[in-house]
């Protein structure tokens, strides 16, 4: 009884937003951002649109990973107009992805006994571990990108239980309710704070108002990125097709691209790639060698 008047709930509220023109919530699908794709591509819903679902068949990661999705984890996709983007188009573009993951943590941030931390671009971190992964998409496998839309795919392990997960995801998860604040879950049995209703809500008030924000002003979205910026100041290495780059992550520049200082003292600005962090005795400062 008490899901389903949650569910309810949430979808009236969703509804009062006023900011989704089609709002969609499944049972169970192959993925959200496949969904989306295709039923934006045939006309079968407008734009902005939401999809959210409690279980995936084939949820993607980022290049052949999948996301682990058991229950109590929250996915759910965007569907965006670049009209509905900060103009010019290619910097809101560009920037999207990561200023999802600054409102992710935005947003997770009163829930959670220490601090949500931002891996570039765009996966959130608490305590050292992922608490969400995000894909954006401007095509799904097309020698051309979509151009008139894109697709933003978010999970967050609000309530997951890791039991069933790999030794893998066992390490290098973590679901919400077990770092979550114990003022937020007194007296709550049920976890309602951390529920994936209450989350996703909690999260689409914070993006939309950092969209507005930061294209208003968009040394805001700067300064906010320094303070939950998880690689900063740490020993990475990122690998790239053709070449692996080794330094230390200094921040971010002006349109989302990261910033690596090598052992030369040369700064690179690195606009894709795997990033993973170099083994020290804490993972942060020291000299180069």
């Amino acid at each position: 009884m008490i899901p389903d008047l949650r569910r309810s709930a949430a979808m009236d509220s969703l509804r009062e937003l006023g900011w989704f023109e089609h709002v969609e919530w499944f049972e169970e699908i192959d993925s959200t951002n496949r969904a989306m794709v295709r039923q934006v591509k045939e006309g079968h819903v407008k734009l902005p649109a939401l999809m959210v679902a409690d279980s995936q068949t084939h949820g993607a990661g980022r290049g052949a990973n999948r996301w682990y999705s058991p229950a109590g984890c929250l996915m759910f996709s965007l569907g965006l107009s670049l009209r509905d983007l900060p103009s010019p188009p290619d910097a809101g573009t560009s920037l999207l992805p990561l200023q999802v993951g600054l409102s992710v943590a935005q947003a997770l941030a009163p829930l959670s006994r220490s601090k949500p931390m931002v891996k570039w671009p765009n996966d959130v971190y608490i305590e050292e571990r992922k608490v969400c992964g995000i894909l954006m998409e401007t095509s799904l496998g097309n020698p051309e990108p979509i151009k008139d839309f894109l697709v933003v795919g978010v999970g967050i392990n609000c309530q997951v239980r890791f039991d069933g997960a790999s030794d893998e995801v066992r390490r290098n998860a973590v679901s919400l309710h077990e770092v979550s604040r114990p003022e937020v879950l007194a007296g709550s049995s049920t976890l309602e704070a951390v529920a994936p209703e209450s989350v996703l809500l909690r999260f689409l008030q914070v993006f939309r108002e950092n969209l507005n924000r930061f294209q208003d002003c968009p040394q805001e979205f700067m300064e906010d990125w320094n303070e939950h910026d998880w690689l900063a100041d740490r020993w990475i290495c990122v690998q790239q097709p053709h070449r692996e780059l080794i330094g230390r992550a200094i921040g971010i520049e002006g349109s989302g691209g990261l910033c690596l200082m090598d052992s030369r003292g040369i700064v690179h600005t690195i606009l894709s790639g795997t990033v993973r962090l170099l083994p020290s005795s804490d993972g942060r400062s020291g000299d180069f060698v």
